[in-house]
């Protein structure tokens, strides 16, 4: 099976890239194919996240193996594309070059029962913008009992002793 992957830049400007890759290459050849199809610098890091609906991350795939006594996880060279895109929609996050932190959003778009061996971009949207966006980290606020929004508030205020 051969997978249509779209590489959509995360910038105000669309920059998007669908790749034909086979199912049973691994993620670090999915990797490779996005440094070629968007000219980007083969030696830098990169890591694809494994997020949840709401695309919070999950769990790293980096591109060496990590094993030590805390921590253990494959490298990109040991998960097929088939094993991270099991269907339609699935979604990873790919961050590039951790010092500017381009960041991709990659989902599995369409499936063909056509069986290729070559990678390949069969879309091409956009150019890469020069800098990498500003990423804003924003964390969901959370209800603070001492928060000064209700300082003035007297619900008494308006009744006689």
């Amino acid at each position: 099976m051969t997978k249509i992957i779209r590489i959509h830049l995360e910038h105000k400007d669309d920059v998007i890239r669908d790749i034909s890759i086979s199912s049973e290459k691994t993620i670090e050849d999915l990797h490779f194919e996005i440094i070629d199809a968007l000219k980007l610098d083969k030696n830098e890091m990169a890591s694809f996240y494994m997020t949840n609906d709401e695309f919070e991350l999950l769990q790293e795939i980096p591109l060496f193996k990590i094993d030590n006594k805390e921590n253990s996880m494959l490298g990109m060279n040991e998960i097929t594309v088939g094993a991270v895109f099991p269907e339609v929609n699935s979604q990873l996050l790919y961050v590039y070059d951790f010092l500017k932190m381009w960041r991709f959003s990659i989902t599995f778009i369409e499936e063909s029962d056509n069986e290729t061996t070559e990678n390949s971009c069969i879309k091409s949207i956009g150019e890469m913008p020069k800098e990498a966006p500003e990423i804003q980290f924003e964390a969901k606020k959370e209800f603070d009992p001492f928060d000064t929004a209700f300082e003035d508030f007297d619900e008494f205020n308006e009744y006689e002793y």
